[in-house]
This record gives C-alpha cells, structure tokens and sequence, in this order.
C-alpha cells in the first residue's frame, strides 16, 4: 500500500513537473520589469551587497532575491535562472498540498487534490512570473502543515517547526499582514471548539507563537521604521478611500465580492501574466465536486475541520477582495494549500453517494471521468492552445525592450541567446558598441547581458573615441543620434541598418523605435 502510495504521488508530481518546467528558458522569450529588477538585486548579492530587508519603493521583502541569487550563480544571467527557484516552490506545492490534505481528510482526498494542484493553470503558471508571491502560498502551507500536525500528536519540535516557518512567511509577500490576524482567530476559535486539547497543546502553541516573532521581529521592526514604504503600495491598492460614504462602500464590497466570488467558476484573473486571461480558477467539470465538497466540509464529524477550511479560504481572499484589479491570483496565493481539498472531496463524496445506487466501480468511473475532464482542458488551455506563445502575454513580460539584449547577446555569442538555460560563455563574434542613451534606458539589457559595457570582451560603450574595425563590428545607436553616427562610419563598408522594436511614447505621443543597429 505505501509503495502504491508513493509510486502515485511520484507520478503526480512527475506531471507537474512536466507541466511547469516546459520550455521554462525560452517561454516567453523575455523578461518582464520586474523580473530584471530582481535579477539585477540578486546579482548585488553575489557581489556583497545585500538588500534592505523592504527594497523598492513598494518594499519587496528579500527572501525571492536570495532564492535568485541562487540560481543565477549556477545558471547565469538568463530567464531560465529568474524562472527557476519559483517554478520549483511551485511544484513543492503540490506536495504540500497532499500533506495537508491527507492529514485533514486523508490520502484519497490527498491525492485528488495534489493532482488538480499539480494540473490546474494557475499553479501551473504561477512560478513561471518569477517573482514573489509563490513564496508565500509554499511557506503558509509548509507551516500549516506543522501546525496540523503538531496539534494532533503535540511534540514541541513540530510546534517550533511551524513557528519557523510562520516567521519566514514574512519575508515572502506582502500578503503576510494577514498571518497573525489568522493564528488569532483559529487559536480562539480552537480554545472554544476543543478546550481540553488546547489546554493540553498550550505549552506548544506558546513555543510556536515565541519562535514565530522572534523569526519575524526583524521584519516587524522595518516595516515600523518604514511605515510609507511597508504601507504605501497595499494603501493605493485599496478599493476603499477618504470621503467614501456608507452607500459607497457597500457597493463597491458587493462588487468585489461579485469580482472574488466568480473567479472559481466563471471569469478569473485578467492578467496575462497571472492567468490565461479571464479563465477560472476552476471549469465546468469541477462544478459538481465543489459543490459536493462544500457539502462534506460541514459533515456532522468534520465540522471543525471544515470550519478551519472555510475560515482559511476566506481571510486569504482577503487581499484580492479589498484591492483593486480583483480578482487578482497573485494577491490570492494563501488559499492554495487548502482550496484544492474541497473538490477533492467533492469527488470522493461523489463516490461515496453513487456507490450505493451504480456500484463501486461506476460511481468510481464518473468521479474519475470529471476529474479527467478537468485536468485535459487545463493541459489544452495551458500548452496545447500556445498560451505562452500569445503575442499579448510576449508583450506583458515586454519581449520587445528585452530584444536588445538579446540582439547584443547574439552577435557577441553569449549569455542568453534565447533558448538556453545556462549562460553562454563570451565567444566575441562580433565587436559592438553600444549608445550610452540606449543601454542606460534598459534594465533589461543590464541583467541579461550580464555586466556593464567596457567589461565584457567586445562590448563598448560608444563614445566619440570609439574606433570602428573595418569589418565584423555593430553600433546600437538611439535613432536621435543616427545620423550623427553614421558620419563617423567610413563609407566604404558594406553597411547594413536594423531598426529595433517600436514603442509608444506616452510623453511625446508618438511611436518611437528604442535603437537602430548599424552594422557592417
């Protein structure tokens, strides 16, 4: 039984895997904002420098930038290297959520709900962002866990494991803010569900709570000294503002509850980097087990279990709920380690209830034909459907400001060329300068070309010094400086000119290429 158990849940894992690591170094082909701001803080690691533990002014917390650094030593500067650390926290997920899920309601609907979690397109996808935010769906589940556990057999090492890893939730995501409000509440409502066995647990839950701030204290003592920095971003954030009227409101808590509440079923987040636009968290065939899950959660033997379900759910939708642009799976990653055991054990109540009209193997065959159902139209929307390929998801991780980069890479014949995870060593193909207006407008080019110009065997930074070889040589030039440029080249080259991605230029109102290539 446990060798079955275990050859399953490898399976399991072994899809998720597949899933999430599909072309992770080339799809999309490019970087977004602010995964090369995160790659450029993790490079200042593997210099020394070490981040503030609020960076930026919507102040990041700093676990993501070490996970990072991490992985861009091994790899080097390329997407595969950001992508990676997130898409591996991704897929420990789905473990995380078969433990949690086994220890409430027990392996069946463990393993239903590590499946769907390892086929479902928003975890599917989440890592694939490299930024934050899947920290903290891996690390609350990873602590609940211990807190479930530590609970029932009460061992004080399990206490103070889970107090560890509540404490490191808050160098995670700012979603965190709602971690202690959430130990409140189950402790009292623990204390008067069960007295007896709080009582008993006391010792422990103490431990838990001490190790906790004092893993946290660090945090809290930051975000006391940078109260405009911890707190400015989630205030612009808020659906709710000064002036509002109880009528106002109201109304706009029922419209984000509308916005929260169908993002299961019927239209989820439209972010492409979040979510295949508009795409639920769940489709039609897990309408039924839902249903039949929230059902069992308040089975007369389950109630309390249940009640912790729902409780944890609900304070986690939280952060979408009271913030603009809901429903927003980011801001909802604390409900991942739970919310897939309410189908789970939907289906496993599904076969329960059927069973006794159509046999065990029928009731078996319909329950496994819904989740089958529901796990290929996740795996056709993700991969077979070439979401990743979309031009509009291309543009929201900005392909086009990533090209330059790219160009520079490909001509010296290093770093990320587009398609590979590990950074290509200098090969010098080519010698190319670059127009000081081009390169100090790019972060992108700063993390994917790896270092400054004039530090890299055959990149330059252009200047009026600049002295051109006869053949083999490429300028990147801002198209303002074109043609001042071009006068410096000696006419009897075999010159030949490229322009770069045109963007719009919201100040100007006009569309603007970021750099021409001359090269000859």
């Amino acid at each position: 039984m446990f060798f079955n158990r275990t050859f399953l849940l490898t399976c399991i894992i072994g899809l998720g895997a597949c899933l999430r690591f599909y072309q992770i170094s080339s799809i999309p082909s490019a970087v977004n904002y602010d995964e090369a701001l995160n790659g450029l803080t993790a490079i200042q690691i593997l210099d020394g420098k070490y981040p503030e533990l609020l960076s930026f002014d919507d102040g990041r917390e700093p676990l993501h930038f070490y996970l990072a650094s991490l992985s861009i030593s091994i790899f080097g500067n390329t997407p595969g290297a950001l992508r990676l650390p997130f898409v591996t926290c991704s897929l420990l997920l789905v473990f995380i959520v078969y433990l949690i899920s086994k220890e409430l309601y027990g392996v069946k609907v463990g393993m239903i709900a590590s499946l769907l979690c390892a086929c479902t397109v928003w975890t599917m996808y989440l890592g694939r962002y490299a930024t934050r935010s899947v920290l903290f769906g891996l690390v609350a589940g990873i602590a609940f866990y211990c807190a479930l556990c530590a609970w029932r057999i009460n061992k004080t090492s399990i206490w103070l494991l889970s107090g560890f890893w509540i404490g490191v939730s808050y160098y995670t995501y700012p979603i965190n803010l709602f971690v202690i409000p959430t130990i409140v509440f189950v402790l009292f409502g623990t204390y008067l569900w069960s007295r007896d066995k709080f009582l008993r647990n006391r010792r422990g839950v103490l431990l838990m709570i001490l190790l906790m701030l004092l893993i946290s204290s660090p945090m809290f003592i930051s975000r006391i000294q940078l109260v405009e920095q911890s707190f400015g971003r989630p205030r612009s954030l808020s659906v709710f503002y000064e002036g509002q009227t109880y009528y106002e409101m109201l109304k706009t808590l029922f419209t984000q509850l509308v916005l929260v509440g169908r993002m299961f079923f019927i239209r989820g987040d439209y972010n492409p980097l979040h979510n295949i636009p508009g795409r639920p968290v769940f489709d039609l065939f897990m309408v039924v087990p839902f249903v039949f899950g929230i059902a069992r959660l308040f089975n007369k033997n389950d109630k309390m279990r249940g009640v912790l379900v729902v409780f944890w759910i609900t304070i986690f939708l939280l952060p979408t709920l009271l913030s603009k642009s809901a429903p927003h799976f980011l801001r909802s990653v604390g409900i991942l380690p739970i919310i897939f055991a309410v189908p789970a054990l939907g289906c496993v109540a599904i076969v329960d209830l059927l069973k006794h009209y159509f046999g065990k193997l029928l009731s078996i065959m319909i329950a496994s034909g819904l989740l089958l159902g529901s796990l290929t139209i996740s795996i056709r929307d993700f991969l077979f459907d070439e979401f990743l390929n979309e031009p509009y998801v291309y543009r929201a991780y900005h392909g086009d400001e990533t090209l330059l980069a790219l160009d520079i890479n490909n001509r010296l014949i290093r770093g990320w060329i587009g398609n590979n995870l590990w950074a290509l060593p200098n090969q010098e193909h080519t010698q190319v300068w670059v127009d000081p207006d081009v390169w100090h407008r790019s972060r992108y080019a700063e993390f994917l070309v790896g270092a400054e110009p004039n530090l890299i065997n055959g990149l330059t930074l252009l200047s009026q010094a600049s002295i051109f070889p006869s053949t083999g040589g490429a300028i990147f030039v801002h198209p303002r400086n074109y043609d001042v440029w071009m006068k410096h080249i000696s006419q009897d080259k075999d010159i030949y000119v490229d322009t770069g991605p045109w963007l719009y230029d919201s100040f100007s109102h006009t569309d603007e290429s970021l750099y021409r290539i001359i090269s000859w």
